[in-house]
């Protein structure tokens, strides 16, 4: 189903038409709706007030995004693109490759701090969507989700093979240290929590050594 315009005027009068490119105008869109959709919802949020915090018309917009679904894969782009994700899943490869338990989950701990530093309303936003079982929730999860914890998952088997973790539920342990991380991340980024005192890096070093002497196997420990 299409964008349904509202019935309401066009955008008042000395709102910001500044004349973007086609490509800035489409990211304004983007970012703009992604930070109505954090503070308000889904819900709350009309078309036209996305246009208008623009300085568009809602035509503007629908030129853009004829669908909703358009609008919401477009805001999973703009973040897999802004994140870093395919570098960042080219370095976890390399680092899988090469065996480095501790750099791989240290990597893992780090992306997520900065994705949600870096983001916050995107990560309000998704809170949105999983709250109130939105279609953006499932996309990101078959995007960008599910694919992410499937690689993980295997790492983790693999190493387990090979000796280096303790047996155990593959999956379980990587649900715990991504659990871990994006809790951590949203009381201090999302909610605001005070007294996190920490960086990010000295978080991402805490992490990766206790979830490491978590899953390293106990035989090995007193080799390394």
């Amino acid at each position: 189903m299409g964008l349904q315009p509202s019935m309401a005027p066009a955008v008042a009068q000395g709102a910001d038409r500044r004349r973007l490119s086609s490509d800035d105008r489409r990211r304004q869109l983007i970012r703009t709706a992604v930070d109505l959709f954090s503070r308000h919802g889904f819900s709350g949020t009309r078309t036209r007030d996305i246009a208008a915090a623009c300085g568009v018309s809602e035509a503007i917009l629908f030129r853009h995004f004829a669908t909703k679904e358009d609008l919401y894969r477009a805001i999973l782009d703009e973040q897999q693109q802004e994140s870093g994700a395919e570098e960042w899943m080219a370095q976890m490869r390399d680092l899988a490759e090469r065996r480095d338990d501790r750099a791989f989950l240290r990597c893992l701990v780090a992306q997520i701090l900065k994705s949600f530093r870096e983001n916050t309303p995107f990560h309000r936003l998704m809170q949105f969507a999983s709250l109130d079982g939105h279609a953006l929730a499932d996309l990101f999860h078959e995007r960008l989700g599910w694919p992410t914890f499937e690689f993980l998952r295997g790492y983790f088997e693999q190493r387990q093979k090979e000796g280096a973790f303790r047996e155990c539920d593959a999956g379980v342990a990587v649900l715990f240290l991504i659990s871990a991380t994006v809790h951590y991340a949203t009381i201090k980024n999302v909610f605001s929590v005070p007294g996190l005192t920490m960086s990010d890096d000295q978080i991402a070093d805490e992490f990766a050594a206790l979830a490491l002497d978590g899953i390293r196997n106990n035989t090995k420990r007193g080799r390394k």
